[in-house]
C-alpha cells in the first residue's frame, strides 16, 4: 500500500513540475517591452585580496581599482559578489582569502573590445597588488534584457 501511495505521489509531482514548464516556455512578454536578445556572453573574474608580502587588499583600495580600471571600461555595469576563495600558491601552500566576483555580461556585437578590456582589468590588479593571477571564466550564455 505505501508504495502505491508513493507511487502517486511521484506521478502528481512529475506531471505538476511538466505543467509548471511548460507554462515557462509559453512566457512572451508584454507587448510594450521590447526584447534585446541577441546573443550575450558572460565572462567571470575571480580577484583574491591578499598581498603577497601579507595584508589585504583594502577596502579603498579596491574601491578605488574598481573607479579608475573596471568602471571605464564598463561604463554601464557589471555585477560585484563578495567571496572567500580557496588557491595554492605557487610554493604549495593553501591560501583561504577574501575575494571578490566581478560578472560581465556584453553582447555579441561587441565580443572582441569587451574581452580585450577585461584582460586589461586582470592585467592591471595582478600588477598593481602584486598577484600571481586573476582567474577568468568566459561562458557564452543566452540572456534576455527587457527594456
Amino acid at each position: 500500500m505505501k508504495k502505491r501511495i508513493s507511487i502517486a505521489v511521484l506521478m502528481l509531482a512529475l506531471i505538476g513540475s511538466m505543467q509548471i514548464s511548460s507554462r515557462a516556455a509559453d512566457y512572451v512578454a508584454p507587448p510594450d517591452v521590447k526584447s534585446a536578445d541577441n546573443g550575450y556572453y558572460r565572462t567571470e573574474l575571480y580577484f583574491g585580496r591578499s598581498k603577497p608580502r601579507g595584508g589585504l587588499v583594502t577596502d579603498d583600495e579596491w574601491e578605488k581599482f574598481l573607479a579608475e580600471v573596471v568602471t571605464p571600461r564598463f561604463p554601464d555595469g557589471f555585477t560585484i559578489l563578495h567571496a572567500m576563495g580557496q588557491y595554492r600558491e605557487k610554493n604549495g601552500k593553501i591560501d583561504k582569502e577574501p575575494s571578490e566576483v566581478l560578472i560581465f555580461l556584453y553582447p555579441r556585437t561587441k565580443l572582441t573590445p569587451s574581452r580585450r578590456k577585461i584582460e586589461e582589468i586582470r592585467r592591471a590588479y595582478v600588477k598593481q597588488f602584486n598577484q600571481e593571477s586573476v582567474l577568468r571564466m568566459d561562458l557564452p550564455q543566452t540572456v534576455r534584457v527587457m527594456f
